[in-house]
């Protein structure tokens, strides 16, 4: 009887260390993400739209969005980030703030610039509305350092809360977009973006966002000096 008992402890305790094995492993296990590779563009005399296409591990998590989540706002179709919590979104935004985890091991948060997407881009650079609908905050296990402040990034993933008008996402799976692989248009609805960015953008006396071969001064022009953000900027 002795042994039995013995027996079943130590199948209880291997179990136990199994589910928090599991545990741990799901706590540190990185989010899926693919960083866009910067190349030299060169200006072939000719400029094309495309359809957005999601890369090999962007797929699924693309495939899973409704068709009113593929798109965030254009000029015949407004979009809102706000009453969303529940829903699986897929937003783009300008990183504005790097929160690092507070332990190892744990998750990093992004503070977002959402820009507006109507699902069209440029042929040979990725390309979003200048305006948005204002900030949201992303959580996910990643290397802070592999994400630059005021990248453009894709976020993928559910909708856990909104405070003060700020929503939250977990996320699924990020995708980046390091300075020289972006750019912008101004042809969306009404711009809600936060007026705290807005102080750092220079559009010149042409107004002018759009820039099909944008060089280092395009983005300090338009988004600021990465010195001025990144880690620990707060909503």
């Amino acid at each position: 009887m002795l042994s039995r008992v013995l027996v079943s402890t130590r199948l209880a305790l291997a179990a136990l260390g199994a589910v928090a094995a599991m545990a741990a492993a799901q706590t540190s296990a990185r989010t899926p993400m693919d960083v866009q590779p910067v190349v030299e563009l060169k200006p072939a005399g000719t400029l094309a739209t495309c359809i957005y296409k999601p890369v090999a591990q962007e797929a699924p998590f693309f495939n899973r969005l409704s068709d009113g989540e593929k798109t965030n706002g254009s000029m015949l179709r407004g979009y809102s980030i706000r009453g969303k919590i529940g829903s699986r979104v897929a937003w783009f935004g300008i990183v504005r703030g790097i929160t690092p985890p507070q332990e190892k091991g744990g998750e990093v948060t992004l503070l977002v610039e959402h820009k507006y997407f109507d699902g069209m881009t440029d042929c040979h650079i990725m390309l979003v509305q200048w305006t948005g609908d204002g900030d949201f905050t992303a959580r996910l296990n990643v290397d802070p350092s592999a994400i630059p402040a005021l990248a453009l990034v894709r976020v993928y993933g559910a909708v856990t809360g909104e405070t003060a008008g700020v929503p939250e996402i977990k996320v699924d799976y990020i995708r980046v977009w390091p300075w020289m692989t972006f750019t912008f248009m101004d042809l969306a609805g009404n711009d809600h973006s936060n007026p705290r960015w807005k102080k750092y953008a220079d559009l010149g006396s042409s107004g002018n966002v759009y820039d099909p071969y944008p060089d280092e001064n395009y983005y300090l022009h338009l988004l600021g000096d990465p010195a001025a953000f990144g880690v620990n900027l707060r909503p």
